[in-house]
């Protein structure tokens, strides 16, 4: 370990984000990987840069775990305000479908805010919205996004909802969604890597 990798904070000896970032490539899968990169960059309130990660990565002695954190590198996003929306994001680029912009702000013509999604492949019209649990058990916000979700459908767009057992179980929730945007105009396939 290096001094650029240990950091004082309220006086307390810590390695850097950064370097903690990279420590975790052993222990988590690719997604949770790059969920807590996405933690790290978050263009509201960035503890960490791309280019400081991209520097950790190059001088982590764990050479055996550069080509996952390097893959991780390229999969980061700043504007990704949950790790289930980070994990779905690399579920659905990791299986060659296209890359889809993140929490987008969708208005109505004359410019009146109908919602921001999680996910949006901008040239089908597909949204893709991760649930977590609140929003099944809180009532009122149950009847918001449904409310939401016709709104959106009326404007053309179709809103496909992701919970965490889609997530257990990728191969299904991609073929679903593939199919969603072959229905849309999508001509490619997606990929299920090993």
């Amino acid at each position: 370990m290096t001094a650029t990798d240990i950091e004082f904070r309220d006086g307390i000896r810590m390695t850097t984000p950064a370097r903690t970032w990279c420590d975790l490539a052993p222990l988590l899968t690719l997604a949770e990987l790059v969920a807590a990169g996405d933690y790290l960059v978050f263009h509201e309130r960035r503890m960490e840069t791309r280019e400081t990660l991209a520097a950790a990565v190059a001088a982590h002695p764990g050479r055996r775990w550069r080509p996952k954190l390097k893959r991780a590198l390229a999969l980061l996003s700043d504007h990704s305000e949950s790790p289930k929306e980070s994990e779905l994001r690399v579920v659905v680029v990791t299986h060659g479908l296209p890359v889809p912009l993140i929490n987008v702000s969708i208005y109505t013509d004359s410019g009146r805010f109908v919602a921001r999604v999680d996910v949006l492949f901008e040239d089908f019209g597909e949204i893709l919205e991760y649930q977590g649990d609140h929003h099944r058990t809180d009532v009122r916000q149950w009847r918001r996004d449904r409310i939401r979700e016709s709104e959106l459908e009326s404007m053309g767009y179709h809103v496909t909802e992701v919970v965490a057992e889609d997530l257990a179980d990728p191969a299904k929730l991609i073929r679903r969604i593939a199919a969603n945007l072959r229905r849309r105009g999508w001509t490619g396939h997606p990929s299920f890597p090993a």
